[in-house]
């Protein structure tokens, strides 16, 4: 049995070791994608606020017409941008923390309530039998 093991051990390696590889190689696949989007948001934004009008709108369209012929560019930069707005969208709309927490005992309250009578109802059931 043990030379078994230690040959589907020999046979299985090999695959294992290349799925790893294709996982490492996905993850720097995906580190490079953001890191290009990240680098390109900074190159937009350096230009918006320091380069000429016309290198501006050159860098816009050039992006513009990217996405439209790129799929790829698109659900990337759908991702990416949707990435950046969601810290944004956790904290609105804005929750009111004490109403939430009088709430919250409001309905602990009931829950106890709810307890006590069906306990006071099983323990009259006895009682009657």
């Amino acid at each position: 049995m043990s030379a078994a093991r230690k040959a589907l051990r020999v046979v299985v390696f090999p695959f294992r070791a290349a799925w790893f590889l294709i996982l490492i190689a996905n993850f720097l696949a995906v580190c490079l994608l953001v890191a290009a989007f990240v680098a390109y948001g900074i190159a937009l934004a350096f230009s918006y606020a320091f380069l000429p009008a016309e290198w501006t709108q050159a860098l816009w369209r050039w992006a513009a017409d990217l996405y439209a012929q790129s799929s790829w560019f698109k659900a990337a930069a759908l991702a990416f941008f949707t990435l950046l707005f969601l810290p944004i969208l956790r904290f609105w709309p804005a929750r009111d923390p004490v109403g939430d927490a009088a709430r919250e005992r409001e309905i602990t309250r009931l829950n106890d309530d709810l307890i006590a009578a069906r306990r006071q109802e099983q323990l009259r059931a006895k009682l009657r039998a």
